[in-house]
């Protein structure tokens, strides 16, 4: 309830008639003669209230409110009109010049009373919306501020896919912490080199580097002062700038830095299997290419040995045939041994006929390892292209409005 007063008002028999109808209801009464005396003592002591006469010399009542209400340290103050005049025209100037009551002289004490009492539970009403609606305004700007950093993420989410290396994934997260107005630097740690590092001005310092590497990788937050550092293995992220003025803006950079490190981790972890996939591709078509190359030379290396196995034996008939001239064998002899030899020789050729499904065989292996080949080419091509293709529609989206 309203209770400090201020009456300003030329006339000492209204000061006095007041102060009597309003002391026993617990007002506390302050004074003042004329309207620079009432602006003085109104900022010297913001009282709730202030009963203002309209016609007094000097600046009159209309002139002190409209002084009064330009006032922002006094804007608060609820302001009644003392007049004579009792008018529609009177009181349309009050409001105007922002009163918030009009009583006409000369009144009755318990009217008085009344009407501060109503004036009281309606300011009272007033400070309540007034706190209200600035709660609300709060909360939609934090819902809004909230909204628009949800869709930072949002883009960077969807951005990120289409990056198909550690740099490129890092200096992502760096750009959106950036729009945060976060100060940060990244660590990248890996397994059998040097930990790869980025920063927001691009340089890290060495105490910088010791205080990530050296903290406990199993808490996820370590806060000292304004700076926070956030593990989320194998990244780990130290904010040297948390916003501690703003509590608000504290909580909401608390929650979506997690959010974008597991982001940054997985899509880490897909480049990581993108790389090995790669990897692992090269050396199977090098493995198919050599042993295509392989069994074209044992192919080759059968079909040379069977050459040369019939003309050995060719020549080795030949031979034979010169020796038993030279021998003086008998018919009988000759031709036994001769039968041998041809029935050998003959043995020997349908064995390397052998050698003709064996050579068809290892054509059929190369067939196959040929197309085989030529599938996993295709599909390692349709692969990396989609991956080109995906880069390329995160690249032509920047400009989307989530929200």
């Amino acid at each position: 309830m309203l209770s400090n007063i201020l009456v300003i008002d030329d006339d000492k028999f209204i000061h006095k008639v007041i102060v009597k109808a309003l002391e026993p209801e617990g007002f506390v009464i302050a004074s003042a003669l004329d309207g620079r005396s009432g602006i003085d003592a109104a900022l010297a002591s913001k009282p709730d209230i202030i009963l203002l006469d309209v016609e007094m010399p000097g600046a009159n009542g209309y002139e002190v409110c409209e002084e009064i209400r330009s006032n922002d340290n006094l804007t608060d103050i609820a302001i009644v009109f003392l007049s004579s005049q009792c008018s529609l025209r009177e009181r349309l100037q009050g409001y105007e010049v922002g009163a918030d009551d009009y009583l006409t002289k000369p009144f009755e004490s318990e009217h008085l009373v009344a009407r501060l009492n109503v004036l009281g539970k309606y300011q009272e009403e007033r400070k309540e919306m007034q706190a209200k609606y600035q709660l609300a305004q709060k909360t939609a700007l934090t819902a809004l501020i909230g909204t628009s950093e949800i869709s930072l993420v949002m883009q960077f989410m969807e951005k990120i896919m289409g990056h198909n290396s550690v740099e490129e994934v890092a200096m992502g997260l760096i750009e959106i912490t950036d729009k945060f107005s976060i100060d940060c630097c990244l660590c990248i740690a890996k397994e059998h080199t040097e930990n790869a590092w980025y920063s927001s001005d691009g340089t890290v310092s060495p105490i910088e580097k010791e205080l990530v590497e050296m903290s406990d990788k199993s808490t996820r937050f370590l806060d000292f002062g304004c700076r926070t550092v956030i593990h989320f293995a194998p990244a780990s992220m130290l904010v040297r700038n948390m916003p501690l003025e703003d509590m608000d803006k504290y909580g909401r950079i608390k929650d979506l830095l997690p959010v974008l490190l597991s982001v940054v981790n997985s899509k880490l972890s897909s480049i990581e299997t993108y790389v090995a996939l790669i990897e692992q591709s090269e050396e199977l078509r090098l493995s198919f290419r050599n042993i295509k190359k392989q069994l074209f030379q044992l192919a080759s290396t059968i079909v040379e040995n069977r050459q040369l196995s019939t003309s050995l034996s060719e020549n080795c008939v030949q031979d034979l045939n010169m020796k038993l001239m030279s021998m003086s064998l008998e018919m009988d002899q000759e031709t036994y041994i001769l039968s041998l030899l041809e029935t050998a020789l003959t043995d020997t050729l349908e064995a390397q006929d052998m050698g003709g499904q064996l050579r068809a065989s290892f054509t059929y292996i190369l067939e196959n390892l040929t197309d085989t080949m030529n599938k996993h080419d295709n599909l390692l091509t349709s692969f990396i292209d989609s991956q080109e293709v995906k880069e390329t529609i995160q690249d032509d989206g920047d400009d989307v409005e989530l929200f």
